[in-house]
């Protein structure tokens, strides 16, 4: 039939998995309660959030937006204005997205079934901004960290 065809094909055969729909759902609905900053959407089996962060009162404004597939680490980025991947800043080379936590140092893993945006990335992503404007001011990240440089980056 026809229309059936239609409908079949309409979402190129990537309907979104039940599961992944109510994490998805679960984080946004959490999210837009506990941060009105943030705008959220679900698209394409995505949730996205975007928002401006002001770390201080004397702090610049700072676009970024969360992306999340329900099941891995989320990414963070920051849209406006750009910040360029420098070895001393916490970000990863690849994409310039944030490193908020590093999973052997933090013995932090991201599991989809126990953590959740609005209490782990949301506000670590408030104090890497914190430590960001720091570093503006002194030229020195201020918070442990370990390092992703961009050659070693290269090498692999």
């Amino acid at each position: 039939m026809a229309g059936s065809k239609y409908h079949r094909n309409r979402f190129n055969g990537r309907e979104i998995n039940p599961y992944t729909r109510f994490i998805l759902s679960r984080e946004k609905k959490t999210i837009e309660a506990n941060y009105e900053f943030l705008k959220c959407s679900i698209n394409k089996n995505h949730l996205k959030c975007k928002g401006i962060v002001k770390p201080t009162e004397m702090s610049r404004e700072y676009e970024i937006e969360i992306l999340y597939d329900g099941i891995n680490s989320p990414k963070v980025l920051v849209v406006n204005p750009a910040i360029e991947y420098n070895d001393d800043i916490h970000m990863f080379p690849k994409d310039n997205s944030l490193c908020l936590y590093h999973s052997e140092t933090d013995n932090f893993y991201w599991d989809f079934r126990k953590h959740h945006l609005f209490d782990t990335i949301i506000p670590w992503t408030l104090e890497w901004f914190v430590f960001y404007e720091l570093y503006l001011i002194t030229g020195k990240w201020e918070h442990p960290f370990k390092p992703h440089k961009r050659i070693k980056e290269e090498a692999k």
